[in-house]
């Protein structure tokens, strides 16, 4: 009675098992099996049971490495796990098999049985050999995407650093005109220097900017540090915009801190952050507009926020502004000179020193907030 509740629960156990599941007598001939194995491999129990494995479903089981696992390494060892057979099965085709097997012997006497469990990891295999091959084309762009940018910002350096030497002899030949240092100009003649003069300076501007974002990207832009005053330094670049300002009839509102203490950085390049910054204010924010400068000391940083009431970004632009040579698109941005660059610019000048910037806008026509910090004892080894 004892025997037959056993061997019922055993059969119990079994059925219930989601993976294919056979029962083996010593003698390699099935004693039972899942009913998911007859799901699997479209058999049935008639045709099954008490048969050799080897016979099972037409001899689509007589498979050599089956063969080697059953007859060779089994006796030798108590189990196997994980080992893999690929097989053109008759019933369900070409299929990749996880092979598990455990001998287990009787309580009564010394036969033993073998359990051995069959998992199909076909799908799987196919998912693993897809990625497998998606990761090589993706780490093949990868490096032709990291070759082309350095070809692009060794292009850009070489090309800048080319067309530098020129203009600036246009530029220095157009101020001697400009300022008559070898004769009277006419009204018309002056009017054109000085166009010449103005375009070519915002020609070198543009140089200057690329030149630096590939020096950047290219990883080479190295910063000469000293010991800045905050103070004098925002008085500077104040003095060098209030021109623009007052052309525009644009009132700008400062609030800096009193306690502002010396930082290390970079003179030239802090000055081009806050140049870039305040000229972008400026520049999109239309005639009788407000810009306005903060900076205080925010534990170990400086935190600088410069903001206005101009033209704003569209939400949907606000992933695109740190792409060089992006403008946002609209009627009045349409009519200022720009490149795009002095923001990207910013940030990577900034993230150099160790800092951080973000922008936020409220969306068009709702003027924008550009915060970045610095810290006060550089964090870079230059």
């Amino acid at each position: 009675m004892i025997i037959d509740q056993t061997h019922s629960l055993f059969e119990d156990i079994v059925e219930t098992i989601r993976e294919p599941l056979l029962v083996l007598d010593s003698y390699l001939k099935v004693i039972s099996a899942s009913r998911s194995f007859y799901g699997v491999f479209k058999v049935k129990p008639e045709e099954t049971v008490g048969q050799l494995i080897y016979d099972l479903g037409n001899k689509q089981w007589n498979i050599p490495k089956l063969r080697e696992l059953l007859e060779t390494i089994l006796p030798q060892k108590t189990s196997f796990d994980n080992y893999e057979v690929e097989h053109d099965f008759a019933t369900i085709g070409k299929r990749t098999m996880l092979l598990n097997a455990r001998q287990i012997k009787r309580a009564l006497g010394k036969e033993r049985i073998i359990l051995l469990a069959i998992e199909d990891i076909t799908e799987r295999k196919e998912i693993e050999a897809g990625l497998g091959k998606a990761h090589e084309e993706l780490r093949a762009l990868t490096t032709e995407l990291k070759r082309a940018a350095q070809v692009k910002s060794e292009f850009l350096a070489n090309m800048s650093h080319e067309l530098r030497t020129p203009l600036n002899s246009i530029n220095g030949f157009s101020e001697v005109l400009y300022d008559e240092t070898f004769g009277p100009l006419n009204e018309k003649q002056r009017q054109y220097v000085n166009n010449v003069l103005t375009s070519g300076k915002h020609l070198l501007l543009l140089i200057n900017q690329i030149l630096d974002m590939a020096k950047v990207e290219a990883g080479k832009m190295k910063l000469a540090l000293s010991s800045l005053s905050m103070k004098s330094l925002l008085n500077e670049i104040t003095l060098l915009v209030e021109d623009m300002v007052g052309k525009k009839k644009i009132k700008m509102l400062l609030e800096i801190a009193e306690n502002l203490p010396n930082i290390e950085a970079d003179d030239l390049k802090v000055k081009e952050i806050l140049y870039n910054l305040l000229s972008n204010a400026v520049k999109f924010t239309p005639e009788g507009g407000k810009i306005g400068m903060r900076v205080k000391k925010a534990d170990s940083e400086i935190e600088i926020v410069i903001w206005d009431t101009g033209v704003g970004i569209a939400s949907e632009n606000m992933d695109k502004i740190f792409e060089g040579f992006f403008r946002v698109d609209t009627p009045y941005s349409r009519l200022t000179e720009g490149t795009g660059l002095g923001l990207p610019l910013s940030k990577k000048l900034v993230e150099l020193h160790g800092g951080h910037l973000s922008v936020e806008s409220e969306g068009l026509n709702r003027g924008t907030s550009v915060r970045f910090t610095l810290p006060i004892l550089s964090r870079m080894v230059v």
